[in-house]
């Protein structure tokens, strides 16, 4: 099995911004045992660990936020660069979630359509790991990055309506709040940046179907490549395992580990190398899967319930409530009047 990795051109950009900022760049990527060969080619791949350990470095200084600002669409590599020449904010967001494992496997956060009373809204949730939370930095860099990234496609135009960090309100908030210049919510179970809806229909005013085409092979090739194994890590094997479990019952983790040959405190260590949780991985699981087998009119809330391993529908409805702000009822008829 690979070892876990990132896209070389996520670890440049994020370095690059960093060096805007002041930091000694050649010393972090010393400190943190990155391959200097590595950042000059921007399909090479980064070890996972060296990524995290420059990200800890990087956090000691507290410039999440002005690196996300900075990276934006950029960090993607070619998956950036395909995104700017679809026809539309839509038919590239949608592109870059069937290509984003390329990144890393659930680095780019799940895409939502939400319709109620305050509006309708294209929403980014992430479920972020422990690791990631202790940081901090990194949480605001992506939270940052989104917002970047989302005015790079729409223009000025791109402002969030709302956003909610999985992060304790700091002691003074103000430079956060100002940034993103709309409500923030903190403690939030999930990370989540709402826009308006409309965003998605503007079209790009680079589009150019045959430059597209040519930047989306190439980033699908290395999404198939021996590179991009489907089971490249730790993360993707329990995915799989618990995948296959939500039909049965809950995913449990003594079962996934029996079933990839490891030990229980074998299996949270790796996890944790990658940082990421079993917890996690199954809240991130049901979230898609809930998704999907809500759109299914035939199946009512409680069946689904149960098709997700919930032992109860209410356990579900809670679940639901946190992850989208409202009930399965209130998603479906949400989704009737899109």
């Amino acid at each position: 099995m690979s070892s876990p990795s990132v896209l070389a051109a996520m670890t440049t950009q994020v370095l690059a911004a960093a060096q805007s900022l002041g930091a000694e760049v050649p010393a972090i990527v010393r400190e943190a045992g990155i391959d200097p060969s590595l950042l000059t080619d921007p399909d090479a791949r980064v070890p996972l660990e060296q990524h995290l350990k420059m990200w800890e470095i990087l956090s000691r200084r507290g410039d999440g936020l002005h690196i996300g600002a900075r990276i934006g669409i950029a960090a993607l590599g070619v998956i950036g660069y395909a995104m700017q020449h679809e026809a539309t904010v839509g038919d590239a967001l949608a592109w870059q979630q069937r290509v984003g494992a390329v990144l890393y496997p659930g680095l780019v956060p799940q895409l939502e359509r939400r319709c109620d009373a305050a509006g309708d809204y294209v929403v980014f949730v992430r479920a972020m790991v422990p690791a990631f939370a202790r940081l901090r930095e990194p949480i605001f860099a992506q939270a940052a990055s989104i917002v970047a990234m989302m005015r790079a496609l729409a223009g000025a135009a791109a402002r969030p309506a709302f956003v909610a960090l999985p992060l304790s309100r700091p002691a003074d908030p103000r430079e956060v709040e100002a940034y993103f210049a709309c409500p923030v919510a903190w403690d939030a179970p999930l990370l989540q940046i709402g826009f308006d809806g409309g965003l998605l229909a503007v079209p790009l005013p680079r589009a150019d179907p045959q430059l597209f085409g040519y930047l989306a092979r190439r980033a699908e090739s290395m999404l198939l490549s021996k590179k991009m194994p489907a089971d490249a890590s730790w993360a993707d094997r329990v995915r799989r395992e618990i995948g296959a479990a939500l039909a049965e019952g809950e995913p449990r983790l003594q079962a996934v580990a029996k079933r990839l040959a490891v030990s229980e405190r074998t299996l949270h260590r790796r996890l944790l190398d990658e940082q990421t949780s079993f917890i996690g991985l199954v809240e991130e699981a049901r979230h898609a899967r809930a998704l999907q087998l809500l759109a299914d009119r035939s199946l009512s809330a409680s069946e689904v319930a149960v098709l997700l391993g919930y032992a109860e529908p209410a356990a579900f409805f809670r679940a639901f409530k946190r992850w989208t702000g409202e009930t399965p009822q209130g998603w479906r008829r949400r989704a009737d009047l899109a």
